[in-house]
């Protein structure tokens, strides 16, 4: 123990001889620290864990194609959703829409790009709602489709 301390009081005798080179020193390290923290971040948040929804990893896409190997504007129905939900091998299903729609209320209608969710679409995202309450199976009973 007593050669530890020794050789510690002999570094800082050292490093306090010889300052230029200990500023360089810690200035380099802590570049190099904060660098390799800053790229491993950006490498685990677009590489690693890109979803920030629960189990991101075992979210699946289905796409489906026309005969003419074409996706373009091919949505599940009520029913095929149903039929979807009902599968012992899936524990959920989210179905998503893309539209555009008009906002008004101001000067002059403005055009937005919306998304519409089944049900159980912001439960299985994992995004609790922050004031009131989230959507329910009730709130589009089975017939009833958005108003286009």
């Amino acid at each position: 123990m007593q050669t530890l301390l020794q050789d510690l009081r002999y570094a800082t005798r050292q490093l306090f001889r010889s300052l230029g080179l200990t500023i360089t020193a810690v200035v380099s390290l802590a570049l190099g620290i904060g660098a390799t923290t800053a790229v491993f971040s950006v490498i685990y948040a677009t590489l690693m864990n890109p979803y920030p929804y629960p189990a991101a990893d075992r979210i699946v896409r289905l796409t489906v194609f026309s005969k003419a190997n074409s996706s373009d504007g091919i949505n599940l129905n009520g029913p095929q959703i149903k039929q979807l939900q009902q599968l012992h091998s899936l524990e959920g299903v989210l179905a998503m829409d893309y539209d555009a729609m008009n906002l008004t209320g101001h000067d002059l209608p403005e055009n937005v790009n919306t998304i519409s969710l089944i049900s159980n679409g912001f439960h299985d995202l994992g995004v609790p709602p922050i004031v009131g309450r989230g959507l329910s199976a009730s709130d589009a009973p089975d017939g009833r489709s958005r108003n286009r």
